[in-house]
């Protein structure tokens, strides 16, 4: 697969890469002309699934950019002289910024029809995005594996340790140490500051994709996978209660899809969210 790499450093200096995928065809079986894609939690944009999607989609006519978040591995640079980066001092509104600064790449490149989209943390990053900003470019919001960021939901998802981790993670930012590291292993095995846990878990519930879809000014697709909806091995309970609170909404523009056999990661079942995304592309 051919593929640019390319940067962009977003307003507040952070610094961010990315591999793009230019059509390889004339012809498009839709109207949107490319897709801006963030990767997951603590991940980066040169996973083999996100770079197999831009190769497919740009063999369709449509350009596609597989883009590096801040939150991008768990600890990385942030801007120069500033403070640490990477998922676990993450904040989800800043996905806003990142967002901006790769669409100003793209209507660069001459895309004025545009989807931004992402992977489980991206995807919430693009619903949240997109229902703030209103981007004027873009066109709707692939949404692949997010799982839904309710504080109440959490609590009954995982009794006693989402408790305790919320308490940890307050004292520490009362007690003037904000940026202490926790790994409680829900709602999903990751790192974060006591900060940042405390942002994306906050009883406000401001990252809920079920509250901000509702707010999207344009058309959205959220996919999940069977697997991490039910109640085997690979389960991801976010990802459930995101899936069936967006069914129980039902919101005009939102298309909720689930792919047969899926877990969270696609694994053997690329071709299946391929044919999905295209085929919601191609509706449009």
């Amino acid at each position: 697969m051919l593929t640019d790499l390319v940067e962009v450093t977003t307003q507040d200096g952070v610094l961010l890469g990315g591999a793009y995928f230019a059509p390889s065809v004339e012809s498009r079986p839709s109207p949107v002309e490319a897709v801006c894609f963030f990767h997951g939690d603590g991940g980066h944009f040169y996973r083999k699934l996100y770079l197999e999607l831009g190769a497919r989609l740009a063999a369709n006519g449509i350009a596609f950019l597989a883009a590096n978040r801040r939150g991008h591995d768990i600890v990385s640079n942030g801007a120069p002289d500033g403070p640490l980066g990477g998922y676990a001092h993450e904040s989800v509104n800043d996905a806003r910024l990142d967002y901006a600064a790769w669409l100003d790449l793209l209507r660069e490149r001459g895309y004025t029809n545009i989807i931004i989209g992402g992977h489980s943390g991206g995807a919430v990053r693009a619903v949240y995005a997109q229902s703030t900003e209103r981007y004027p470019s873009v066109s709707g919001v692939i949404a692949v594996s997010p799982g839904e960021y309710d504080h109440q939901n959490l609590f009954d998802l995982h009794p006693g340790e989402f408790a305790d981790a919320y308490s940890w993670c307050v004292e520490r930012v009362e007690s003037g140490d904000p940026d202490a590291y926790i790994r409680p292993g829900m709602p999903w095995g990751s790192t974060w500051t006591a900060r940042a846990f405390i942002d994306c878990f906050n009883p406000d519930n401001r990252y809920s994709v079920t509250r901000r879809a509702a707010e999207l000014d344009c058309p959205a697709l959220f996919v999940f996978g069977e697997e991490e909806c039910g109640d085997g091995p690979r389960k991801l309970p976010v990802c459930g209660a995101a899936m069936r609170s967006l069914r129980s909404a039902d919101y005009e523009r939102v298309a909720v899809r689930v792919i047969d056999g899926a877990d969270h990661g696609y694994r053997e079942r690329d071709a299946q969210l391929f044919a999905a995304i295209l085929g919601w592309l191609s509706d449009l």
